[in-house]
């Protein structure tokens, strides 16, 4: 269609996330059983896949670990910023 761009949003697998954030597959499973980040959805497959936003999320967590935050406060702070 004329005049119609189509966006195409990269999906992450577990894997990725851990390669783009440098966290292991066990931190970021502990992070979805805690509400941390949320799966984006589901493969055919049913593997479990993120979107930007999640890797988004996931650099802010990091960055509130650094500054010396607990998983409660980051919890708290991240409240209702659901991606």
């Amino acid at each position: 269609m004329e005049g119609v761009s189509q966006l195409v949003q990269k999906i992450y697998m577990i894997s990725d996330l851990a390669s783009t954030t440098g966290l292991s597959r066990h931190t970021l499973n502990f992070y979805l059983n805690l509400g941390l980040i949320e799966e984006s959805g589901r493969t055919e497959s049913n593997y479990r896949f993120f979107d930007q936003a999640v890797v988004d999320r996931l650099h802010r967590i990091i960055r509130l670990r650094q500054e010396g935050h607990t998983l409660k406060q980051i919890q708290a702070l991240l409240e209702g910023e659901r991606p």
